[in-house]
Protein backbone atom coordinates (compact mmCIF):
# COMPACT_ATOMS: atom_id res chain seq x y z
CA UNK A 1 0.00 0.00 0.00
CA UNK A 2 2.77 2.47 0.66
CA UNK A 3 4.64 1.82 -2.19
CA UNK A 4 1.67 2.34 -4.08
CA UNK A 5 1.42 5.99 -2.64
CA UNK A 6 4.68 6.40 -3.05
CA UNK A 7 4.83 5.36 -6.74
CA UNK A 8 0.96 8.22 -6.75
CA UNK A 9 3.23 10.50 -4.85
CA UNK A 10 6.15 10.15 -7.58
CA UNK A 11 4.05 10.36 -10.62
CA UNK A 12 2.35 13.50 -9.44
CA UNK A 13 5.50 15.25 -8.76
CA UNK A 14 6.73 14.20 -12.15
CA UNK A 15 3.37 15.23 -13.86
CA UNK A 16 3.90 18.71 -11.95
CA UNK A 17 7.29 19.26 -13.60
CA UNK A 18 6.73 18.40 -16.66
CA UNK A 19 3.84 20.76 -16.57
CA UNK A 20 5.79 23.79 -15.02
CA UNK A 21 8.63 22.73 -17.96
CA UNK A 22 5.82 22.97 -20.36
CA UNK A 23 4.46 26.29 -18.94
CA UNK A 24 8.24 27.70 -19.28
CA UNK A 25 8.08 26.96 -22.30
CA UNK A 26 5.12 28.39 -23.49
CA UNK A 27 6.21 31.30 -21.79
CA UNK A 28 9.60 31.57 -23.14
CA UNK A 29 8.22 30.92 -26.56
CA UNK A 30 5.51 33.95 -25.90
CA UNK A 31 8.35 36.71 -24.72
CA UNK A 32 10.55 35.42 -28.13
CA UNK A 33 7.51 36.02 -30.20
CA UNK A 34 6.89 39.65 -28.70
CA UNK A 35 10.37 40.19 -28.56
CA UNK A 36 10.20 39.28 -32.85
CA UNK A 37 7.37 41.25 -32.98
CA UNK A 38 9.15 44.39 -30.84
CA UNK A 39 11.56 43.60 -33.36
CA UNK A 40 9.79 43.76 -36.53
CA UNK A 41 7.92 46.82 -35.51
CA UNK A 42 11.59 48.61 -34.56
CA UNK A 43 12.56 47.91 -38.38
CA UNK A 44 9.71 49.28 -39.63
CA UNK A 45 10.12 52.42 -37.97
CA UNK A 46 13.41 53.11 -38.64
CA UNK A 47 12.56 52.26 -41.95
CA UNK A 48 9.82 55.33 -42.52
CA UNK A 49 12.48 57.18 -40.34
CA UNK A 50 14.97 56.46 -42.89
CA UNK A 51 13.10 57.39 -45.63
CA UNK A 52 13.02 60.73 -44.37
CA UNK A 53 16.13 61.69 -43.50
CA UNK A 54 16.85 60.44 -47.40
CA UNK A 55 14.38 62.72 -48.56
CA UNK A 56 16.26 65.39 -46.20
CA UNK A 57 19.58 64.32 -47.59
CA UNK A 58 18.43 64.38 -51.54
CA UNK A 59 16.40 67.59 -50.83
CA UNK A 60 17.61 69.77 -47.98
CA UNK A 61 14.52 72.24 -47.75
CA UNK A 62 13.99 73.08 -44.13
CA UNK A 63 10.71 71.32 -43.87
CA UNK A 64 12.29 68.14 -44.84
CA UNK A 65 14.92 68.74 -42.34
CA UNK A 66 12.06 69.32 -39.50
CA UNK A 67 10.39 66.17 -40.57
CA UNK A 68 13.66 64.01 -40.23
CA UNK A 69 14.90 65.42 -37.30
CA UNK A 70 11.61 64.99 -35.64
CA UNK A 71 11.24 61.59 -36.90
CA UNK A 72 14.14 60.32 -35.68
CA UNK A 73 13.59 61.67 -32.26
CA UNK A 74 10.83 59.57 -32.01
CA UNK A 75 12.64 56.42 -32.02
CA UNK A 76 13.71 54.52 -29.31
CA UNK A 77 17.51 54.46 -28.52
CA UNK A 78 19.29 52.29 -30.61
CA UNK A 79 22.25 52.51 -32.87
CA UNK A 80 20.21 52.65 -35.56
CA UNK A 81 19.12 55.61 -33.61
CA UNK A 82 22.72 57.01 -33.59
CA UNK A 83 22.86 56.59 -37.19
CA UNK A 84 20.13 58.25 -38.23
CA UNK A 85 20.59 61.33 -35.94
CA UNK A 86 24.31 61.45 -37.20
CA UNK A 87 23.33 61.89 -40.89
CA UNK A 88 20.57 64.19 -40.22
CA UNK A 89 22.96 66.20 -38.06
CA UNK A 90 25.42 66.11 -41.02
CA UNK A 91 22.84 67.25 -43.17
CA UNK A 92 21.69 69.95 -40.84
CA UNK A 93 25.34 71.17 -40.82
CA UNK A 94 25.74 71.50 -44.55
CA UNK A 95 22.37 73.77 -44.97
CA UNK A 96 23.43 75.85 -42.42
CA UNK A 97 26.62 76.59 -44.46
CA UNK A 98 25.05 76.77 -47.88
CA UNK A 99 22.21 78.88 -45.91
CA UNK A 100 25.06 81.52 -44.56
CA UNK A 101 27.08 81.13 -48.00
CA UNK A 102 23.57 82.45 -49.80
CA UNK A 103 23.37 85.19 -47.00
CA UNK A 104 26.88 86.72 -47.55
CA UNK A 105 26.54 86.34 -51.45
CA UNK A 106 22.86 88.46 -51.35
CA UNK A 107 24.63 91.09 -48.59
CA UNK A 108 27.57 92.00 -51.07
CA UNK A 109 25.12 92.28 -54.08
CA UNK A 110 23.02 94.68 -52.23
CA UNK A 111 25.80 96.71 -50.16
CA UNK A 112 25.42 99.44 -51.73
CA UNK A 113 21.62 99.93 -51.17
CA UNK A 114 21.92 99.00 -47.77
CA UNK A 115 23.92 101.87 -47.41
CA UNK A 116 21.62 104.13 -49.55
CA UNK A 117 18.69 103.47 -47.16
CA UNK A 118 20.60 103.81 -43.49
CA UNK A 119 20.97 107.38 -45.48
CA UNK A 120 17.10 107.17 -46.09
CA UNK A 121 16.55 105.81 -42.81
CA UNK A 122 18.53 108.37 -40.75
CA UNK A 123 20.83 105.68 -38.96
CA UNK A 124 24.00 106.05 -41.25
CA UNK A 125 26.09 107.90 -38.61
CA UNK A 126 25.47 107.36 -34.89
CA UNK A 127 21.94 105.67 -34.53
CA UNK A 128 20.37 105.82 -31.76
CA UNK A 129 17.81 102.58 -30.20
CA UNK A 130 15.33 105.20 -29.61
CA UNK A 131 15.92 105.29 -33.64
CA UNK A 132 15.92 102.15 -34.62
CA UNK A 133 12.65 101.59 -32.27
CA UNK A 134 10.52 103.77 -34.47
CA UNK A 135 11.81 102.53 -37.74
CA UNK A 136 10.47 99.12 -36.31
CA UNK A 137 7.40 100.68 -34.84
CA UNK A 138 6.59 102.99 -38.38
CA UNK A 139 7.26 99.18 -40.11
CA UNK A 140 4.73 97.18 -38.22
CA UNK A 141 2.12 100.11 -39.76
CA UNK A 142 2.31 98.68 -43.04
CA UNK A 143 0.91 95.13 -41.62
CA UNK A 144 -1.22 95.62 -38.43
CA UNK A 145 -4.63 96.88 -37.62
CA UNK A 146 -5.01 99.98 -35.57
CA UNK A 147 -7.23 102.79 -34.98
CA UNK A 148 -4.30 105.20 -35.62
CA UNK A 149 -0.76 105.49 -37.01
CA UNK A 150 1.55 107.88 -37.40
CA UNK A 151 4.29 107.59 -39.97
CA UNK A 152 5.25 104.60 -42.21
CA UNK A 153 8.49 102.54 -43.24
CA UNK A 154 8.30 100.21 -45.40
CA UNK A 155 8.74 96.49 -45.07
CA UNK A 156 11.26 95.48 -47.77
CA UNK A 157 14.47 93.24 -48.09
CA UNK A 158 16.76 96.49 -47.66
CA UNK A 159 15.57 98.41 -45.40
CA UNK A 160 15.51 95.83 -42.95
CA UNK A 161 19.16 94.68 -44.06
CA UNK A 162 19.87 98.37 -43.24
CA UNK A 163 18.33 97.77 -39.55
CA UNK A 164 19.74 94.11 -39.02
CA UNK A 165 23.04 95.59 -39.76
CA UNK A 166 22.68 98.55 -37.35
CA UNK A 167 21.49 96.05 -34.70
CA UNK A 168 24.74 94.24 -35.46
CA UNK A 169 27.43 96.66 -34.88
CA UNK A 170 25.16 97.92 -31.51
CA UNK A 171 24.25 94.70 -29.77
CA UNK A 172 23.66 96.80 -26.86
CA UNK A 173 20.33 97.97 -28.53
CA UNK A 174 18.67 94.78 -27.86
CA UNK A 175 18.77 94.94 -24.08
CA UNK A 176 15.44 96.08 -24.04
CA UNK A 177 13.64 93.93 -26.61
CA UNK A 178 15.19 91.83 -29.11
CA UNK A 179 14.65 93.98 -32.19
CA UNK A 180 17.43 91.40 -34.04
CA UNK A 181 15.24 88.61 -33.73
CA UNK A 182 12.40 90.71 -34.76
CA UNK A 183 14.42 91.55 -37.62
CA UNK A 184 15.57 88.10 -38.39
CA UNK A 185 11.76 87.10 -38.34
CA UNK A 186 10.72 89.90 -40.76
CA UNK A 187 13.42 88.95 -42.93
CA UNK A 188 12.83 85.45 -43.02
CA UNK A 189 8.76 86.06 -43.91
CA UNK A 190 7.86 85.23 -40.72
CA UNK A 191 5.32 88.53 -39.60
CA UNK A 192 3.32 85.69 -37.03
CA UNK A 193 3.98 87.97 -34.14
CA UNK A 194 3.75 91.35 -35.50
CA UNK A 195 0.68 92.64 -33.29
CA UNK A 196 2.54 91.64 -30.15
CA UNK A 197 5.87 93.34 -31.15
CA UNK A 198 4.09 96.20 -32.40
CA UNK A 199 2.03 96.61 -28.92
CA UNK A 200 5.99 95.89 -27.19
CA UNK A 201 7.26 98.93 -29.18
CA UNK A 202 4.51 101.10 -28.64
CA UNK A 203 4.94 100.57 -24.96
CA UNK A 204 8.17 100.94 -24.99
CA UNK A 205 7.43 104.63 -26.33
CA UNK A 206 4.46 105.47 -23.73
CA UNK A 207 1.43 105.00 -26.32
CA UNK A 208 -2.23 105.82 -25.31
CA UNK A 209 -3.61 105.68 -29.00
CA UNK A 210 -3.23 103.34 -31.52
CA UNK A 211 -2.74 99.88 -30.02
CA UNK A 212 -2.54 97.37 -33.08
CA UNK A 213 -5.51 95.17 -32.86
CA UNK A 214 -5.31 92.68 -35.85
CA UNK A 215 -3.24 92.30 -39.13
CA UNK A 216 -4.40 94.10 -42.25
CA UNK A 217 -5.36 91.25 -45.65
CA UNK A 218 -3.41 91.08 -48.28
CA UNK A 219 -5.47 92.89 -50.43
CA UNK A 220 -5.55 96.07 -47.63
CA UNK A 221 -1.92 95.89 -47.37
CA UNK A 222 -1.55 95.85 -50.79
CA UNK A 223 -3.42 99.05 -50.72
CA UNK A 224 -1.78 100.83 -48.24
CA UNK A 225 1.50 100.10 -49.70
CA UNK A 226 0.57 101.62 -53.52
CA UNK A 227 -0.82 104.40 -50.82
CA UNK A 228 1.92 105.10 -49.22
CA UNK A 229 5.28 103.96 -50.95
CA UNK A 230 3.98 104.08 -54.70
CA UNK A 231 4.76 100.77 -55.27
CA UNK A 232 3.28 97.48 -56.11
CA UNK A 233 3.28 94.93 -52.97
Amino acid sequence: MSFIVLAGVVLASAGMIGFNFYQETENEAVVETQRQVEKEETKDASGVVETKVISAEMNPTQENIEAAQEAVDSLTESEEKRKLSHRITIVIEEFIRNLKAKEETRLAELQGDINQAKVALGIDQAPSEKDVLEILHNMTHQKVRSEEKWGFVHINEVNLLAVKNVLLENPSFNQNIDMLSIVTDWLNNDFSNIVAEHNSIWKMKNGSVGKAYGILSPSEEATLVKEQFGVQQ
